[in-house]
């Protein structure tokens, strides 16, 4: 993926958190629509509900991070096995091949040893 893109759809999704964390803070926390101000119980509850769902974000992206990677790893060794499966099968094969030349072959032309004990 183009670093560019990449770049602006972590911003975009960053801003999409932001403004779900602002709009649900907001309608949690704000009471009195007739001052401009926010009163300190006002204050104080944005502030409680924005450091709750920021740490509830970076807990859920810990979990994430550590559940793709477990699951990365997972894939990687069944790859892993079934590399080995498919090198032992086209091990067995080569020497089925080796064993049907040979089986093929007149029986004057084989070579025989034999060792003398």
């Amino acid at each position: 993926m183009d670093p560019v893109v990449c770049k602006l759809k972590t911003f975009k999704d960053f801003l999409e958190l932001y403004n779900k964390m602002t709009e649900m803070c907001f309608k949690r926390c704000v009471d009195n629509m007739y001052t401009r101000k926010l009163d300190q119980d006002e204050i104080a509850c944005v502030d409680d509900c924005s450091q709750k769902f920021i740490y509830f974000n970076n807990k859920l992206m810990q979990n994430f991070i550590q559940a793709q990677t477990e699951k990365a790893n997972l894939r990687a060794k069944e790859a892993e096995e079934q590399q080995k499966l498919a090198e032992a099968e086209q091990k067995q094969n080569q020497q089925k091949e080796v064993l049907d030349k040979e089986m093929a072959e007149p029986v004057g032309n084989r070579e025989i040893t034999v060792s003398s004990s």
